[in-house]
């Protein structure tokens, strides 16, 4: 897949209206420090399933990815990804999307207390 990076924007005290980027049908990637989340819209008239899936094995093992629901018309889910656990070896949270067509993705990162 030739994935997408998304930009990371950074929220302040007065808070911050991120700029929302289409999702593509390759997905997008983000570089993940700890204090980054994904918030995903989606205006489309059904559900999308977002994947998010784990960098890390267990024990040899493969772990299936994270696996969120984001409801039509109106959905708005944000979430955030430890790490050690999200963390692709190159340091990028992969996500992929069911369906792409209204569905949108901003990176915010919190800035550090």
């Amino acid at each position: 897949m030739a994935r997408t990076e998304v930009t990371a924007q950074t929220a302040t005290r007065d808070g911050l209206s991120p700029s929302m980027t289409a999702a593509t049908s390759d997905g997008h990637m983000f570089v993940n420090n700890g204090r980054r989340y994904v918030r995903i819209t989606n205006t489309s008239a059904s559900p999308v399933t977002v994947t998010i899936p784990v960098g890390a094995t267990v024990d040899g093992q493969t772990v299936s990815g994270r696996q969120i629901s984001v409801p039509d018309t109106d959905g708005d889910v944000s979430t955030g990804f430890w790490p050690v656990a999200y963390n692709q070896p190159d340091g990028m949270v992969h996500v992929d999307y069911s369906a792409t067509s209204g569905v949108s993705v901003a990176v915010v990162e919190c800035p550090p207390v």
